[in-house]
Formats: structure tokens, C-alpha cells, sequence
């Protein structure tokens, strides 16, 4: 449906990437320990559903070395913005997900997918609503594996890889790091690199970017993108009871970043205006975003023990890139050991950013847009309405209870909520217009339920 990541959206990727926290459970010096969950996601209004299991699998040897294998599958449907604006007329648009699915049902002569799919190559939206497509399905499966070999004088290897797939989405990934212990194994230092190869092929085709929506004119069939990820760092015992981290990191990505499934509104004054080549349709464009981004962190992580068996986990994060993205997260985790086999996590993570440079919620004709006749010509090199890409701030809360069965196994439930914040500098459209009134940023709002299970041997 979407690019790996683009299509998940910001409370589902938070989700996943805590899907599988350590569990309570520690290894012994050789054994293996199966971690497993299911997450359940849901956006509010109808947007993306999903679920998601997960396993994790880990042997650990008596050299200190070990192996971790993995496997993801997402489940997803629902609705996900286009990136049209909101406006007080109805709406309608194709879809390209929905058309090609209808194109295979057809050709296979499938009469049930012919009946599921008909009504979605197209779909109208209401005045005031979200542009949305309903049409959003999708599955992808990620398989990955790690090994860490501890080497002489106080090295430690990690080599890993993954593999990830979907409709339109293909991934591949290397990596590499090396740990060194000094100061009696109180200081780690470590570097590392991952390597990433995506081959991108949407439904429709490559949409040639900042051209009329209408008239869907595309560059071929599939494109790629590269990503580079080096990362350093130092974890140092501050004492007994205090373990600090902190890491910076750098990410330059090239190639194909656009969002294949995402428009434009082009309006005149705050209303939407027929495209000249198709009048029996509004006028949109398709986004476009630079071929190159390079990005830099900082990550600063604290773990305090508290009492004989409560810790906390501090954490904070700041992102700078060249497409003018700043992001600031923060995050608390608190252990509390309710007795030997019952503890709750309660956790807060508070994020906030800033808009990209060539964020939008619509182009208006004269400034970003030129009509001649049937001729279109966009006047911005870049142009995205994602509100992924606008500025917001957003807030997670949830809470983890834990319960051990036994030395050897744990159980666990995890809910979670979040909320998005728009945090954009409203665009002035004329009084009585179409998109007068209307919101101008689709927030967003979540929660997802995770259950896990651990068991080691």
C-alpha cells in the first residue's frame, strides 16, 4: 500500500518498536529464551488497523557469545490520509491500491474479489471530512538475525541482517559493530554501521512528482533508495546502582523518498479549482520530496536502580536533518517490583517536532502553482502535505504489568495510548472559501494492546 516508512504511521511504528522489550527473564550462562507477543493497534476515526505477532528467539553460549533470530508479520487495513485537504465540498478520488486490486480480480475472473474491490478504485469524501483511502491493505513479513562473539582483549563482534517484504515494498539490510570494554569492563566504547537497499514499486506505478493527479503520469514501475547508518558510542557505570549511555548517529538516505500515494489540494483563494486537462476533477498534484536526506542524533540514556528492586529508565533524544526536521523525545520507563513474580512499568514518552522546509497542507495558484491553458507548472521544487512531515508534538502514555511464572517463564500485558498535537502555523485562506473552517493537519490519535510471553531453557 505504502512505503515501509511511510505507510506505518507514527503511533504504530512507536508501537512495534517496543512490541518485544526485554522481558523480565535473564539467561543463564548457555540456554535459549523464546520471547513472543501480539500487538493490536488501533488509529481512531476508522484510520489504520492492525495486528501484529512477533517472535524472538535467542541462544546464549557458555563463551559469552550468542545468536537472536526474528520474525515480524503485520496485518493492516483501514483508511490513511492522501494528503488532499479537507474542504467544505465532497470530494473524489481514485485509488491506485484499490484499482489494481480490482485489475487482478478481474483478470483472474474472481467474482468475490470483483464484488470486495468495486467500490474502492474510487471513493468520494464528505464536506468537512479527512481526505482518506479506505482502501488500505496491506501485509509484510520481516526476518532478521544476529551474532555477537566476544574477541580477544575486551572486543566484541555483532554482525546482523534483515529482510523485509511487502506488496510494494522490498528491503535489505547489513550491519556491523564492534564493542570495546576498558576501565575493568566499567567502559564500553562502540561503533557501528548498517547498511539498507529498498526497492520501491507502488501500485500505479512511480508518479511523476508535481504532476496533476488526474492525469497520473508516471516514470516507470518500481525505484530505489539507499540508507547509511553509522552510530558511536559510550556506555559508562557511573556506580553500583547508575549505568549511563550515550550515542550520536548519522543517516544519509538517497533515492527515491516520495510517497507515491500522497496529493496535493492546489487551490485559488482557498477553493479548490477543476483540473485543466480533466474538468469533471479537482485539480491536485502529486508531492514530491528531495532524492537525499542526511540526518544527526544525539541519545542519552540513563538506567538508576531504586530500592533493592525498582529501577528507572531516562531517556532523551534529539534529531536534526537537512530537510529541516527537528525532533526532541523523551522518554520514562519506572520499574516497580510489586513482589518477586507481580511488577508494573508505567511509562510516559512526551515527543515534539518541527515542520520540514517544504511542508504544506495545500499549493495555491500564482505562488506555488502556474496555469496556462491545460498546462500545469509546478513553481516549488518540493512539496509534501504529510503530517508526518508537518510540525506536531504528540504524547504516549501506558502502563506494563508482568507476572512470572516460575524461574523460567513471564507473562505480560501492555496498553498504551497516544495522542498527536498539531503544532503548525495556521495558512490564511479568503472568508467563505472551501477550505475556510477546515482543518488543515489530521492529528492523530491511537492505542495498541500487547501481550507477551517468555520462556527460556
Amino acid at each position: 500500500m505504502q512505503l515501509k516508512e511511510k505507510k506505518l504511521s507514527v503511533g504504530l511504528a512507536m508501537a512495534t518498536s517496543a512490541l518485544l522489550g526485554q522481558s523480565a527473564l535473564t539467561l543463564a550462562e548457555e540456554g535459549w529464551q523464546a520471547d513472543t507477543a501480539v500487538l493490536v493497534y488501533s488509529e481512531a476515526d476508522n484510520r489504520v488497523q492492525a495486528i501484529e505477532p512477533v517472535l524472538n528467539l535467542r541462544r546464549d553460549y557458555t563463551d559469552e557469545s550468542s545468536i537472536n533470530l526474528r520474525i515480524v508479520y503485520d496485518a493492516l487495513t483501514g483508511a490513511s490520509p492522501n494528503g488532499a485537504a479537507s474542504a467544505s465540498i465532497a470530494q473524489t478520488f481514485t485509488s491506485a491500491s484499490g484499482a489494481a486490486r480490482l485489475q487482478q480480480a478481474e483478470d483472474d475472473d474472481d467474482e468475490e474479489e470483483i464484488e470486495k474491490y468495486g467500490d474502492r478504485a474510487s471513493y468520494t469524501v464528505a464536506p468537512g471530512d479527512i481526505p482518506l483511502d479506505e482502501s488500505f491493505e496491506d501485509t509484510r513479513t520481516t526476518l532478521s538475525a544476529g551474532w555477537s562473539k566476544p574477541l580477544d582483549k575486551g572486543y566484541t563482534l555483532n554482525l546482523g541482517g534483515a529482510y523485509s517484504t511487502e506488496g510494494d515494498f522490498t528491503s535489505y539490510s547489513g550491519n556491523a559493530a564492534l564493542a570495546k570494554e576498558l576501565n575493568g569492563n566499567n567502559t564500553t566504547l562502540s561503533a557501528g554501521i548498517n547498511l539498507e537497499f529498498d526497492t520501491i514499486t507502488p501500485n500505479g506505478g512511480i508518479p511523476n512528482p508535481l504532476t496533476p493527479y488526474a492525469s497520473h503520469a508516471t516514470s516507470g514501475t518500481s525505484d530505489t533508495k539507499q540508507v547509511v547508518d553509522v552510530i558511536a558510542g559510550i556506555t559508562q557505570v557511573i556506580n553500583r546502582r547508575w549505568l549511563m549511555q550515550f550515542n550520536t548517529a548519522l543517516s544519509q538516505s538517497s533515492g527515491h523518498h516520495d510517497d507515491p500515494y500522497k496529493i496535493l489540494t492546489v487551490a485559488d483563494n482557498g477553493n479548490l479549482i477543476s483540473d485543466p486537462a480533466d474538468p469533471d476533477s479537482y485539480l491536485y498534484l502529486f508531492e514530491h520530496r528531495p532524492e537525499d536526506r542526511q540526518k544527526i542524533s544525539l541519545y542519552w540514556q540513563n538506567k538508576v536502580a531504586i530500592g533493592s528492586n525498582d529501577a528507572v529508565d531516562f531517556s532523551y533524544r534529539y534529531m536534526t536533518d537537512d530537510w529541516g526536521v527537528n525532533s526532541h523525545t523523551a522518554d520514562l520507563t519506572y520499574h516497580w517490583a510489586l513482589s518477586k513474580k507481580l511488577y508494573l512499568e508505567p511509562h510516559y514518552r512526551y515527543y515534539n517536532q518541527t515542520a520540514a522546509d517544504f511542508y504544506t497542507p495545500f499549493l495555491s495558484t500564482g505562488e506555488d502553482v502556474s496555469i496556462s491553458g491545460t498546462s500545469v507548472k509546478a513553481l516549488v521544487n518540493y512539496a509534501s502535505s504529510d503530517p508526518r512531515l508537518g510540525a506536531f508534538s504528540a504524547t504516549t502514555l501506558g502502563l506494563k504489568l508482568g507476572v512470572a511464572l516460575g524461574q523460567t517463564q513471564e507473562v505480560n500485558v501492555r496498553f498504551e495510548t497516544y495522542q498527536q498535537q498539531d503544532e503548525n502555523s495556521r495558512v490564511d485562506v479568503a472568508a467563505g472559501s472551501h477550505l475556510d473552517g477546515q482543518d488543515q493537519f489530521a492529528e492523530l490519535s491511537a492505542t495498541w494492546l500487547q501481550l507477551g510471553y517468555s520462556i527460556k531453557w
